[in-house]
């Protein structure tokens, strides 16, 4: 991993460390999301509402967000509240050796990976390998658009396929966008 990288996600882990979310923050999600996928994001931990605040923040930054590109923004790693549910957590404490693990034996990864929360660790891999599928699922129950839905399930994805210019063009920026915060 580069030094650069390396760098990035210290500092990554140290903005988790010290994440804070205002009320006039929530206000702002719950403007752009449906009553059920505000309630989505509001099951992140705060250190997870901040980076998707900030994904959208960076977004406007550039110009115009589309509603389907906003809504990406605020859900694209809810999917990682899974293991929230099965009584694990995807601590801040967790993120780095899991990127570490990603990088450097992503096979190693897949293989220790179990769909199973019962088993517990191996889980916790499994979640942060399929979150964007899950958050998917998730967004689309909760009455999100189908390119909202798409762009969530595909973030982590630098060789989508089956999508159209925009879809590309907003993928793109969704990417670049979460991958500075």
């Amino acid at each position: 991993m580069p030094a650069a990288q390396v760098l990035y996600r210290l500092r990554q882990f140290w903005r988790g460390l010290q994440a804070t979310v205002t009320p006039e923050e929530l206000t702002k999600a719950a403007g752009v999301l449906p009553p059920a996928a505000f309630a989505l994001f509001k099951r992140l931990p705060v250190d997870g509402q901040r980076h998707s605040l900030n994904v959208l923040n960076s977004l406007e930054g550039e110009g115009a967000v589309p509603p389907p590109l906003a809504v990406a923004a605020l859900l694209h790693d809810v999917g990682k509240v899974a293991a929230s549910e099965a009584g694990l957590e995807i601590h801040l404490w967790w993120r780095g050796p899991l990127v570490l693990l990603e990088t450097f034996a992503p096979a190693l990864l897949t293989r220790l990976s179990s769909p199973e929360p019962q088993h517990g660790w191996r889980y916790l891999f499994y979640v942060h390998q399929e979150h964007p599928q899950i958050g998917a699922r998730w967004a689309v129950e909760a009455g999100c658009s189908e390119l909202s839905c798409w762009l969530i399930a595909h973030h982590q994805d630098p060789f989508a396929r089956h999508f159209t210019a925009e879809h590309a063009e907003l993928l793109a920026r969704l990417q670049r966008a979460d991958s500075v915060n």
